[in-house]
């Protein structure tokens, strides 16, 4: 049973059924995904392997520094998966990845062709340069949400862009956020992030800024016209508005205390606030 939670935490599970759910839920807020449609059971299964392969190799490329920040979560640093395992899993899972592909149509086609040995790349050397290092993280939920707008057909409508730009908001906060968390372990081994160059405290200004972006984007649909569903609709606004201020107190917690054990509460905090705001926007789009 610990074996098989070990590879668990390997492939993030969570998250890449995370990943998955944005393609599904794009799809319906746009009005493409209607019923059981094969081309999406496919863009989901793609999304899913990209999301293992990229998880493992993660683990694969970071080995060293997960070692030197102690991290108890990540199952090669505490020698309970082979590192040779996790980079098999990776290579197994981009090319099941690559070969459904090309099954989809040739938009969501070219995101996966292009954008998963981007991502590859990013997690074997991009990562430890500034320029590159969470910002490739927020491009990445930006490709999911395309994925799930472009499956059906190729018109990119603009609440998908919106979502887009929610999605790459709360990416590049949350990864900042948690850079501060592993800046020694960064450091030794070369890694520049935000909290190393402009220390802790600055990163948590950074990624509550950045996370502001998201906090404003998550109501506008209730007073700007980007979707006639949730335009003046207070169920809408009720809603959103619980993940709004449970953000706000997030943002406030980080500003508050950058440590280490902190950043860990805070990290499934933040993640779940993601989670209630898209199920906000579910039942804002259904009732």
């Amino acid at each position: 049973m610990e074996k098989a939670l070990s590879y668990l935490r390997l492939i993030r599970l969570e998250r890449a059924l995370s990943a998955v759910f944005g393609v599904v839920f794009t799809g319906l807020i746009v009005g493409d995904l209607t019923t059981l449609q094969p081309e999406y059971i496919v863009s989901c299964a793609v999304v899913f392997l990209s999301a293992i392969a990229n998880f493992a190799l993660n683990d694969h490329s970071d080995l060293e520094i997960d070692r030197a920040n102690h991290r108890m979560d990540r199952p090669l640093a505490q020698g309970q998966i082979e590192p040779r395992t996790a980079l098999l899993i990776a290579a197994v899972s981009s090319a099941a990845a690559l070969a459904l592909a090309l099954l989809l149509n040739p938009i969501p086609r070219a995101l996966i062709l292009v954008g998963l040995p981007a991502s590859l790349a990013y997690n074997l050397a991009l990562k430890r340069h500034l320029i590159f290092k969470n910002t490739f993280t927020g491009l990445a939920n930006v490709g999911v949400a395309l994925m799930g707008a472009l499956t059906a057909d190729a018109v990119l409508e603009p609440l998908a862009i919106y979502i887009a730009a929610i999605g790459f908001f709360f990416s590049l906060s949350y990864e900042s956020m948690l850079d501060i968390a592993d800046a020694k372990g960064d450091m030794t081994q070369g890694v520049e992030t935000l909290p190393n160059r402009f220390g802790p405290r600055n990163a948590a200004l950074f990624s509550i800024l950045i996370g502001a972006g998201a906090i404003i984007a998550d109501p506008l649909p209730f007073f700007i016209h980007v979707d006639p569903r949730l335009f003046g609709d207070y169920l809408f606004l009720a809603l959103i508005l619980l993940p709004v201020v449970n953000r706000l107190r997030i943002s406030l917690s980080l500003l508050r205390d950058q440590s280490r054990e902190n950043i860990f509460h805070l990290k499934r905090r933040a993640f779940r606030n993601l989670q209630l705001g898209c199920l906000c926007y579910l039942v804002g789009f259904l009732v």
